[in-house]
């Protein structure tokens, strides 16, 4: 008897040493700049076998969107979970020329959500939100930090535009020269989950890759080719395999520490495919725009035991989503005053939701330059089921804008502007933008007056 209780009370302590915790550790891993039609799993032509596994073991997303066509404002939506267009005109645009950036106090943030969640929080790689200032991530709620601010040599880690020293480890200058800047992230996330520890963790892995400058990443110290070349594509190419072994590493150290199969992996974008190198097909457009090829991005999300495998969803989905479903998957809530413009993805990914038909989503591109007192909107966008309403906004015109209605069900390219044809489906969808419009500017900061 005295034996069968020693060997029970032993079953019973090693089933609670070895259960899996109630909350998942999560991953958000952010390209930059890659086209919809690269990757293996998505039709493209680049080898991406370690990507293409990540959609083999989860849910591969048709028809998910960035929140903006250009790196900042799309990683301050994915940041805060709410539409940049809330923070203020100044929002939709690189956060430069002059321009007010997130706010660590103002605009709370996932990681601070999920830190406050008991989440050990990390980020690794390019932050992008604080341009001016320099805030480093760890004043939004990340524990630790080890990246650049905006777009260096991927071996000098120093800026393209000015020389300006731009890798950092909380907010400090470090260097380690002649080595891939997305090999030292890699190197970051594996050290980070390494570390024992009872809390789950959340970690944000911004790569800077397949952005500009393009750079061989089998030569240290490569040359940077003309991004506006399309000879130097091939180095691209390069890139993007690159970027999808620096995945498959970050996937391996999961698999070697036991992780995986409590761990919800997310792989997007921040927005399209740059122009002349990259592959958008089959999509118009590219990054900058409001057609298709610049807001419409990969969105995988694999989560072992939760999700299903091998599985293709066509719900449109949008990058405050993302943030939507890691909070729901973490416990965390947003505050009262700051409520996210996603809604949790893993109902409708399982099946145990249908998605609303009728859930719109709307898109705004704006030109910035604070000291000019430039303020132009060039592109807005809403799109409602299969249907798609893009305004293209043109100086001194009237009307201001010209209009054109897509059926991305049956035109993906955006070849065939219907409006001519449902004149009463336009308006429909015009009313709906214009709806939100009103409503962005009400919650808007005002436009600054001057350069501070």
């Amino acid at each position: 008897m005295k034996y069968l209780l020693s060997s029970l009370f032993v079953v019973v302590l090693s089933s609670f040493v070895n259960a899996k915790p109630t909350r998942p550790n999560v991953i958000l891993i952010l390209a930059d700049d890659l086209g919809y039609g690269e990757l293996g799993c998505y039709g493209g032509p680049v080898k991406t076998p370690h990507i293409d596994r990540l959609a083999t073991k989860g849910v591969r997303c048709t028809d998910g969107y960035s929140a903006f066509p250009v790196c900042s404002p799309s990683r301050a939506a994915l940041m805060t979970g709410r539409y940049p267009q809330r923070f203020g005109p100044t929002y939709e645009d690189y956060f430069g020329h002059g321009a007010p950036e997130l706010d660590p106090v103002k605009h709370s943030t996932i990681a601070k959500l999920m830190k406050d969640a008991g989440y050990r929080t990390g980020c690794f790689g390019k932050w992008n939100v604080s341009n001016k200032n320099r805030t480093p991530a760890n004043a939004f709620g990340f524990d630790t930090w080890v990246g650049l601010h905006l777009n260096h040599d991927f071996y000098t880690h120093k800026l393209v535009a000015n020389g300006e020293h731009d890798l950092f480890r909380d907010g400090k200058p470090f260097d380690q020269k002649g080595v891939w800047s997305d090999t030292i992230f890699a190197d970051e996330v594996i050290r980070f989950i390494e570390d024992d520890s009872e809390k789950p963790f959340f970690i944000f892995l911004p790569f800077q890759a397949p952005h500009d400058p393009i750079q061989d990443p089998q030569k240290p110290f490569a040359e940077r080719l003309s991004p506006q070349d399309p000879a130097n594509r091939p180095t691209l190419v390069k890139m993007i395999e690159r970027l999808d072994t620096e995945v498959g590493r970050v996937l391996n150290g999961f698999d070697e520490k036991g992780l995986a199969d409590n761990t919800l992996i997310i792989f997007t974008s921040d927005n399209g495919g740059a122009k002349f190198l990259s592959r958008n097909l089959p999509l118009r457009g590219e990054k900058q725009l409001l057609l298709e090829g610049g807001i419409r991005v990969p969105m995988i999300l694999r989560w072992p035991g939760v999700l299903p495998e091998g599985k293709t969803n066509s719900t449109p989905f949008i990058a405050m989503d993302l943030t939507a479903t890691i909070a729901a998957a973490g416990g965390a809530k947003p505050h009262e005053a700051q409520h996210f413009d996603g809604i949790d993805m893993i109902p409708i990914l399982t099946g145990k939701a249908e998605p609303d038909a009728n859930r719109p989503l709307f898109f705004r591109r704006r030109s910035i330059n604070v000291p000019q007192g430039q303020n132009q909107i060039q592109q807005t966008a809403v799109r409602q089921g299969d249907w798609k309403l893009l305004r293209t906004y043109k100086t001194s015109a009237n009307p201001p804008y010209q209009s054109a209605l897509y059926h991305l069900k049956d035109d993906i390219g955006e070849a065939n502007n219907l409006m001519p044809k449902r004149p009463e489906k336009a308006k429909e969808l015009g009313e709906l933008l214009d709806q939100w419009e009103i409503q962005m500017t009400a919650t808007a900061e005002p436009f600054p007056t001057q350069n501070k």
